[in-house]
């Protein structure tokens, strides 16, 4: 089997992406994103839809509900985009894609003291090794803008020569080109006619000839301007650890190895670094490694787990009969393995866990029936006897109870949105369940047939005494305890009834309390954080990489903080990526944002954890007043906990109203990092045209456009060097276009003559958005923030935020309509689905318990057990310190399955005990004597296999023990109940048939005294009126009966 650090999540977003440079968000919006979202409204299977219309480029992201095939709803994506003719002139074809499944495989850096130039010269050498490897696809670099050729003319040369920038345009399109002339053909020979004359070179650009002049001269490029190869004049800073770099992220897919990947990259980065001196190249992060150390400890805890069990059925049974019992759980594993390598099951985080929760379970089945062929034969039978009445005894309800636990997990294969992961775990699960069934009821049976495995040895050993101790224990547990306890709780059947509720209601109250608590989704410590920082839109960039660098320095500084404090010779801090042009996920761009991307070690046992590193950065960096928006934190695992959507046509009122919830949430001190996600707009310089403009002939459109040629530049031509497209721009030299002076100078031609643009035009200053955003056709803000506590609970902040805040809002703005995101989105959509499979899947559980014993009632009290198994999980949690989160319930629904296992067990002996003529009371009583064994040992296996992973305190771990903690605990305290309460259960039920019973033979009695022809003799009336005996209205009993009959 393939390994993989994650399952790979299905394929869901198809992307439309469409460029039009010198376009504003406006133009966007209203020219190409409206018009996107309204062609592909019909499409069916699309769940939302998200746009951003920003300077020069829409985005639209569509999200599909997964009900379709991914590519047939691409191509009708592609269709209706296609279709739209009425995108402006100017914009370029609309790219559709679909984002493909993959997961993280490696970080690598290329950084040294070579030039940026040259750095990407290496960095395109080492893309191409990357690719032609074959064995990856998904790579991306980053770390420099696009290259472009920059043709700079002063306006003083424009001038002095007559020149526009349209004619040298047209000058370079129309004599850079290959261009076909035909061909010479004969009956001799055939000669193409070419004129071959593209360049790339600056040199040779700048010898286009632009004009020749009345006295035979020429006027060349070169004579008026200078010609530049160079990057896209963006802010682009990239630096590792202080020098200039170039990062590569490379992803994998489904059918490609981790484990190869990191080979190749590990050795490629070896050969690059003997080769260079001016640059060397960096695993920064290894995800195979990451993938290593946690299969390890899953490793570790399972084997743990599994020696844990093997020694308990050791303890408990004969050692030559555990064996066999745990034979069943490599036997389950390795069957499994063969179906889940013919689905692409990876070996991941998610798949070993799913080992690791089923390995107690898996010996379940395996224990009833060992036990009870162990019992058969104490009780004077043949070994192989012994092994089939064993057997065939317990056949239908260990057949039932693993039907049971199946069909528990099969919602998870259905989990759509962040649990699609789950996905793995149910079949691994599932899977290993079925097979151990099979083995349990053929291939068990037949080795504990053998009169090798079963003897009665009358040899003393070590492993005899001790045995013969721990079953005069577990007697003395089974009679003296037990059986006392169970007598008295029997004899109080009526108080103990209502014991579920008292403890409901205590647990309410340690709800409330705060000793247990709940939140969405758990806060797990991360390997990684990221400080992003933005100042006013139109900032330089100077003013940004000086703030970054600080940062960059307060992260080093804490690292030697640390060293220091705990003695350590390794640095905490691996990796500082200081980057400029872009921060908070791409919403803000431009020179005014910039970020810090850090890569910690491993900090497992090293005395300090990734929430006080980030800690420690904030407060030494202290507040930025300078800056717009600072936030500080690391990556959360299951989104946002804490955003908001404002939704709403009116841009003016949605700004208002983000303002007003933003400052309204930097109240609640519970929160850190409050960002707006939504950037603040740009300075503009917005023209209007005077009346002289209009008298010489000119339109808004037609002057900004000479205006756009000067300080944004016009495309020439887009040329291709190797895998980079360079664009030919024509404009002013960067010196020309850096004030508002030059701007109100700048030489507009009209036809009658040069104008500075102030004559033409007056102008205002203003700020326009970044970019406006959509959400499902409307326009959306959002804000955002974390937990100031990461372990604070989710919950009550939102509800402080709905209660105290959003009905203000919306009386203020009416306008506005609001979406949850984030936490409380994703935990809502998985309540729903749990509500939606669960109910299908208990449905289905009670159908199958009820078929089995024939009984409604019966049924009815067996799924009894499955709240009371909850309400034991969460108490867990409280035990554990652990807040019941989405994960937890997700491990509840698995718990629904694996609780009623020992309850099905339980009432199918105490209807075999009817059956055999026991009285109901007494057959109560032994049925609880003749289980307690089973039903213990199966507790301890499952709860066992389980611990060492709620022990685990390292991070890896922390997203598995939610899930550990509800089914070890809700199967530890569930069969507490089982053993105490469902005895009660059982006997109530007893009572309320009996009562009905007689209450239906008195109505009828009642309905035949009215009959005149109907005569009743005393005897017949006696009978009536007496109250039912508890055998005669057990089910079995009838059921048995009638089978004799």
């Amino acid at each position: 089997m393939k390994r993989s650090f994650f399952p790979e999540m299905s394929e869901k977003d198809v992307f439309v992406t469409v460029f039009y440079p010198g376009a504003s968000p406006k133009e966007m919006e209203e020219g190409v994103t409206i018009r996107v979202e309204e062609a592909i409204r019909g499409i069916a299977g699309i769940k939302e839809v998200n746009s951003t219309s920003s300077e020069n480029v829409s985005s639209t992201r569509i999200t599909t509900t997964g009900e379709y095939d991914i590519d047939e709803t691409l191509t009708e994506v592609k269709n209706a985009v296609d279709g739209i003719t009425s995108f402006p002139v100017d914009a370029e074809r609309p790219i559709v894609f679909k984002q493909r499944s993959a997961s993280f495989a490696m970080f690598m850096g290329l950084s040294g003291d070579a030039d940026k130039i040259t750095l990407k010269k290496y960095a395109d050498e080492i893309e191409y090794d990357l690719y032609n490897s074959g064995i990856m696809s998904q790579i991306t670099v980053s770390g420099y803008p696009a290259l472009e050729i920059s043709v700079e003319i002063s306006e003083e040369n424009l001038l002095r020569y007559n020149l526009s920038f349209a004619e040298v345009s047209r000058a370079i399109a129309q004599n850079n080109l290959d261009m076909s002339g035909g061909q010479i053909r004969s009956d001799v020979e055939e000669v193409m006619i070419r004129s071959r004359y593209r360049t790339v070179d600056p040199e040779e650009i700048e010898q286009i000839i632009i004009r020749a002049n009345p006295d035979g001269s020429f006027l060349r490029i070169s004579d008026v301007g200078k010609v530049k190869k160079q990057f896209a004049d963006v802010a682009s800073m990239s630096l590792m650890n202080g020098k200039a770099s170039i990062s590569f992220s490379i992803n994998k897919l489904p059918n490609e190895d981790l484990s190869e990947i990191s080979k190749f990259c590990n050795n490629l980065a070896e050969e690059f670094n003997a080769n260079h001196t001016d640059a060397q190249l960096y695993v920064t992060y290894d995800f195979l490694e990451m993938l290593k150390g946690r299969l390890s400890l899953l490793y570790k805890n399972g084997g743990i787990g599994l020696i844990l069990i093997l020694i308990t059925l050791g303890l408990f049974l004969s050692l030559r009969l555990s064996f066999w019992v745990a034979f069943g759980i490599p036997a389950s594993f390795l069957s499994m393995f063969i179906i889940a390598a013919a689905y692409g099951i990876t070996i991941n985080m998610i798949s070993l866990f799913g080992m690791i929760l089923v390995i107690g379970i898996l010996v379940d089945d395996g224990i009833v029936i060992a036990e009870n062929i162990y019992t058969k034969f104490e009780g004077g039978l043949s070994p192989k006897k012994a092994a089939v009445e064993g057997t065939m005894e317990v056949l239908p309800a260990v057949m039932t109870s693993v039907t049971t636990t199946i069909i528990a997990f099969s919602p998870l294969f259905f989990i759509e949105g962040r649990m699609e992961f789950m996905y793995e775990m149910a079949f691994v699960v599932v899977f290993s369940l079925a097979f151990s069934l099979l083995e349990a009821f053929f291939v068990l049976p037949a080795h504990l047939g053998s009169s090798f495995i079963l003897r009665r040895s009358q040899r003393e050993n070590f492993g005899k005494k001790l045995r013969n101790k721990l079953d005069s224990f577990l007697n003395f547990m089974r009679q003296k305890i037990y059986g006392n306890s169970l007598k008295f709780v029997l004899r109080w059947k009526y108080v103990f009834l209502f014991m579920p509720v008292v403890l409901l209601i205590i647990t309410v109250g340690l709800f409330g309390g705060g000793f247990i608590q709940s939140t969405f989704f758990p806060s797990i410590p991360f390997d990684q954080f990221t400080a992003e920082i933005a100042f006013k839109p139109g900032s330089g960039e100077k003013q940004t990489l000086e703030y970054v660098q600080k940062i960059d320095d307060a992260v080093w500084e804490v690292n030697e903080e640390l060293k220091n404090e705990l003695n350590d010779t390794l640095d905490f801090v691996n990796y500082t990526f200081v980057s400029t042009g872009a921060a908070f996920n791409g919403q803000e761009v431009g020179s005014h944002a910039g970020n810090v991307f850090v890569l910690l070690r491993d900090l497992e046992d090293s005395g300090t954890s990734s929430y006080e590193v980030v800690t420690r950065v904030q407060n030494k960096i202290g507040p930025i007043p300078e800056a717009e928006k600072v936030k500080i934190s690391g990556r959360h695992t299951f989104g946002t906990p804490v955003s908001i959507s404002l939704l709403g046509s009116d841009l003016d009122e949605l700004n208002a109203a983000k303002d007003f919830l933003y400052r309204a949430m930097k109240q609640i001190k519970a929160l850190s990092n409050v960002t707006d996600a939504n950037p603040a707009g740009k300075r503009e310089v917005q023209l209007k045209l005077k009346p002289k403009a209009y008298f010489l002939g000119f339109t808004q459109a037609s002057l900004t456009n000479q205006v756009r040629q000067g300080f944004f530049g016009e495309q020439a031509q887009r040329l291709q060097l190797g895998k980079d497209e360079l664009r030919v721009w024509v404009r002013y030299p960067k010196s020309d276009r850096i004030n508002l002076g030059q701007l109100e100078n700048m030489k507009i031609k009209t036809i009658a003559g040069d104008y500075p643009l102030s004559e033409l035009a007056e102008y205002t200053i203003a700020r326009g958005p970044v970019s406006i955003k959509h959400f499902n056709g409307s326009r959306e803000v959002r804000v955002d923030a974390d937990l100031l506590n990461p372990y604070d609970p989710v919950p009550p902040i939102i509800e402080k935020i709905e209660t105290e805040i959003l009905p203000e809002l919306t009386e203020k703005f009416p306008g506005i309509s609001i979406e949850a995101q984030g936490q409380q989105r994703d935990s809502n959509e998985a309540m729903e689905q749990i509500m939606k499979y669960f109910s299908i899947a208990f449905a289905l559980m009670f159908l199958v318990i009820v078929v089995h014993f024939k009984s409604f009632s019966q049924g009815v009290i067996i799924v009894a057990m499955i709240p009371l198994a909850w309400m034991g999980a969460t108490w867990g949690h409280g035990i554990e310190g652990i807040p019941v989160s989405m994960l937890s319930a997700w491990g509840m629904i698995a718990l629904s399955g694996v609780i009623i296992n020992d309850a099905v067990v339980f009432l199918a002996k105490y209807n075999s005990l009817l059956l055999e003529g026991v009285k109901v009371k007494d057959a109560v009583f032994q049925t609880g004597m003749a289980r307690f064994r089973a039903i213990v040992l199966t507790t301890i296996t499952t709860s066992v296999g389980l611990y060492p992973i709620i022990l685990e305190k390292s991070f890896q771990a922390q997203f598995l023990r939610p899930m550990a903690v509800a089914l070890a605990y809700g199967v530890l305290i569930g069969t507490g109940f089982i053993l105490i309460f469902f005895p009660v259960l059982i006997m109530v039920l007893n009572d309320l048939k009996r009562s009905l019973v007689w209450s239906f033979r008195n109505i009828n009695l009642w309905i035949k005294r009215g009959n005149r022809d109907y005569i009743l003799s005393e005897d017949e009336i006696a009978a009536i009126k007496k109250y039912p005996e508890r055998e005669e209205v057990e089910k079995a009993i009838i059921m048995g009966k009638r089978r004799i009959d």
